[in-house]
């Protein structure tokens, strides 16, 4: 299997493409471009014109024009340049026809490659920094190392073999049949039918030209795809050996044994943990985001450029540009529609037993008292440390619903409500003990007993209305499990009819026991570039079987899946500003189009990512994108629950660095993020929307007006797809392409009298606490004072002036980048 991400992609008009591999195996291909390949990490097995090297960490290679080349290794990181040598036009020497021997692998001297590894690294080092001018310095580099590769390599007799294009032709025609019709009992008979070709003189053109014989390299293609398959639950073995053209099982047992070193059961077995992710038959690809995410480049990247620039390094100066608006003219007498401020309808705790810690209810707390949020979104409920079930000598059921009962009374003293989610499976209900996830082994298998599934569901329903009453519990929401969308390995079942089973039977438990108790879901996992198809799927079944939820909850991320191949930890994000808003607006035709649309629909998750290390999440970037995805889709959803609260969770270990990349508003000790202050902000708006444009949005209510402003940023291309090369603890805004103040300029009218002017800010300098850590040179080991001094000035920044306006009022405001800026309009009594 080939792993690749394209890490730079360099204008047409440059002869030359950058790669970064994370390599399984490549099979055996040509093209004319010269591919330098230098390995950093692992060990990689490389067959060139059949003569196989073994490359180590810092072993470098290249392949001429038209090389016949495959790549095998376990685990192994590769940099790759491919150079189109027909492109360099302007070259007075005809260097497409030179030879080039430059393989470390069998060389000695390594002195003699320092050179072209420098020059590399200042590629990497020049293009990870880039700036408006990057395309000069990039044809220089190119220019460099042909200049390199001529003056030290080049070499007047080609070694190994060389092909003719007529011979290259043939051979992509016999290799296009063979990899378009390899699960099918296809033989050499037929490849020589299909060229004209004896059969004899096939099989020694190919095993001469491809160094393997025909049948192994057919065998080879087979097991190739049959590995892919293998990570599909859904297939058998003897499934996975008919479609990809195995005459029966044995066959495919016996080739696997021999190139993997074991049965395809065991080797499954042995690799489910990697390939969370999978395509599955009857889900699209889903996400592993409880492991260490998301794959970094970083050290292996920042070592090779570190170990081989000159001492000079190569240092890019940060330069921040500006624009500006024009007049923008806001009639005050205008409603453009009235607000109700859906974004505070959710907030998220990751487990129900979390809500007990104390910094947890004090982060609670805050955000009620400043904010004041109206649900809370939670699983786990009936995870074995709830202590919720247990069972007699007989086998009969023990409820135990003394920490649900401290969990929802705190909740209710602060005023929120419960969206009573029943998860996960106790352990004396599995069907399965090892289907688990998370640090804390959450069981997230099926009931072996819907029978007794259903009689807890109906004695804690039961309890709650006599605890709290019939009245308050029909204010609350609920429903059934967590995303059952996702991967098997993850929260979602083998096929979706055993959790159409779980939606049913709970469903009708509950309202069996009152109708009016709102039941909803499914909590369907959708991403920026993953259709809801399972969602509506789910919607249609609960039509049928008269069990259509009272209300829609999905979750959003703005990650990346197309790519995501579920091997490595990797997590690619939108490499679009504007992927939240298409999602809503396809989200929002299908449920038209299905005639869905009158139920409410509950966003209980949403994020720019999954991942809880992400470092950009705990600066202003987060702020900027949370602001300008909630003001671009103000209340269009009947609910926006940010994903998540605090970084104080259970799902991972906790990282000793304060600032590790959470998803929380606040750090795990309760120190305010950017993030946070900027549902601090949204909170002030007023009722009426008055005006909204790129990066503004206006209310006004009975005191006054309020503008939000903001000015985002997107991370670029490197970053978008998974490659944090150029990020570290401490420098956390390099992937952004050039940054830049944003001015704005606004006219309201009509405006008389006097009016407050107050301003809040959050930038770097002013409510990020991160940036404030950054400056005391250290990452962990904070004492309480620092930790309490990070608190108190981690605020944003507050101004306040008295303005008049007569019939008009001008305000001109200018942006940092990342900034976020309320101003509120008080009008004055006096």
């Amino acid at each position: 299997m080939e792993f690749r991400h394209e890490v730079i992609s360099f204008p047409k008009q440059l002869p030359i493409k950058f790669f970064l591999h994370r390599i399984g195996h490549v099979n055996r291909h040509w093209h004319q471009s010269l591919e330098l390949i230098i390995n950093i990490k692992g060990n990689v097995h490389i067959t060139v014109s059949n003569l196989s090297y073994e490359l180590g960490p810092g072993d470098i290679i290249l392949i001429n024009s038209n090389e016949v080349h495959e790549l095998h290794a376990d685990n192994a990181t590769m940099i790759a340049l491919q150079i189109k040598l027909e492109l360099l036009k302007e070259s007075t020497m005809d260097i497409q026809r030179m030879y080039y021997d430059c393989n470390s692998a069998r060389s000695g001297d390594s002195e003699r490659f320092k050179n072209i590894k420098r020059i590399v690294a200042q590629i990497l080092k020049y293009n990870i920094n880039s700036n408006e001018y990057i395309d000069l310095k990039n044809i220089s580099l190119v220019y460099e190392l042909i200049y390199e590769l001529c003056s030290n390599f080049s070499s007047d007799k080609e070694e190994g073999l060389s092909y003719s294009q007529e011979n290259l032709d043939r051979l992509s025609r016999i290799l296009d049949y063979v990899n378009s019709k390899y699960n099918d009992r296809i033989s050499l008979q037929n490849v020589a039918k299909a060229e004209y070709l004896s059969v004899p003189y096939l099989s020694k053109y190919f095993k001469t030209s491809m160094g393997i014989s025909f049948s192994d390299y057919l065998k080879d293609i087979r097991l190739h795809h049959a590995v892919n398959d293998l990570t599909n639950e859904s297939l058998t073995i003897d499934k996975v050996a008919v479609q990809n053209g195995f005459p029966n099982v044995r066959s495919f047992v016996v080739a696997f044994t021999d190139k993997y070193g074991e049965v395809p059961s065991v080797w499954r077995k042995k690799h489910a943990g990697e390939i969370l992710g999978s395509i599955e038959a009857t889900k699209e690809k889903s996400v592993n985001y409880y492991q260490d995410e998301p794959l970094s480049y970083y050290e292996d990247i920042s070592a090779f450029i570190e170990s081989n620039l000159e001492s000079a390094p190569v240092n890019l100066p940060q330069r921040v540009g500006s624009s500006r608006t024009s007049l923008i003219e806001v009639p005050v007498s205008n409603c453009l529609m009235a607000l109700h401020h859906h974004f505070k309808n959710f907030i998220g705790v990751s487990r129900a037993k979390e809500v007990l810690l104390a910094d947890v209810q004090q982060a609670l707390r805050i955000a009620q008292e400043e904010i004041g949020f109206k649900y809370i979104k939670m699983h786990s409920l009936l995870d074995d440390d709830m202590m919720v079930y247990s069972e007699d000598a007989e086998g009969k059921a023990i409820y135990n619903f003394h920490f649900i009962d401290m969990v929802f009374d705190f909740l209710l003293s602060i005023r929120l409500k419960p969206l009573v989610q029943f998860s996960f499976m106790p352990k004396l209900l599995a069907s399965n003990l090892e289907k688990t996830v998370f640090y804390n082994q959450i069981n997230t298998s099926p009931p072996k007993s819907i029978d007794k599934w259903n009689q807890l569901i109906r004695a804690l329903t039961l309890h709650l209305i006599q605890r709290y009453g019939l009245g308050e519990v029909k204010t609350w929401l609920f429903c059934v499990w967590n995303e059952p969308s996702s991967s098997n390995l993850l929260f979602g079942f083998s096929n979706d009819d055993i959790f159409n089973k779980l939606y049913l039977n709970t469903y009708e438990t509950v309202k069996n026991i009152d109708p009016s108790i709102p039941f909803g879901g499914p909590a369907a996992f959708s991403t920026y570039n993953k259709n809801e198809d399972w969602l509506f799927r789910f919607l249609a079944f609960s039509r049928a079987a008269g069990c259509t939820p009272d209300f829609i909850t999905i979750h959003y991320y703005d990650i990346d899946l197309w790519d995501y191949n579920g091997q490595d930890n990797q997590l690619n994000l939108s490499p679009v500003s504007h992927s939240f808003t298409e999602f809503i607006d396809r989200l929002k035709q299908r449920l038209e189009e299905s005639k869905f649309d009158s139920l409410p629909v509950y966003l209980t998750e949403w994020n720019s990512t999954v991942s809880h290390k992400d470092l950009m999440s705990d600066t202003c970037f987060k702020s900027a994108y949370i602001i300008k995805n909630l003001t671009e889709n103000y209340d269009r959803l009947d609910a926006f629950g940010y994903w998540l609260l605090t970084d104080l969770h259970e799902e991972n270990l906790l990282p000793q660095q304060l600032f590790h990349g959470g998803l929380g508003l606040f750090t795990y000790n309760n120190i305010k993020k950017p993030s946070y202050h900027a549902f601090f902000l949204l909170n002030k708006l007023g009722d009426e929307l008055i005006a909204r444009g790129d990066g503004y949005f206006i209310t006004k209510s009975r005191t006054g007006f309020q503008i939000l402003l903001h000015n985002y940023h997107h991370y670029d291309e490197v970053y978008a797809q998974g490659v944090s090369i150029s990020i570290s603890y401490h420098e956390r805004y390099s992937h952004f392409p050039i940054k830049s103040r944003k001015e704005f300029n606004f006219e309201l009218s009509p405006v008389n009298g006097n009016y407050d002017f107050v301003q809040h800010i959050v930038n770097q300098q002013f409510g990020s606490a991160f940036d404030n850590e950054n400056s005391f040179g250290t990452a962990a080991g904070h004492s309480v004072e620092e930790i309490n001094y990070l608190r108190s000035i981690s605020v944003p920044k507050l101004s306040k002036k008295c303005v008049t306006a007569s019939g008009s009022l001008p305000i001109q405001v200018i942006l940092e980048p990342f900034e976020i800026c309320l101003i509120e309009l008080i009008e004055r009594s006096e």
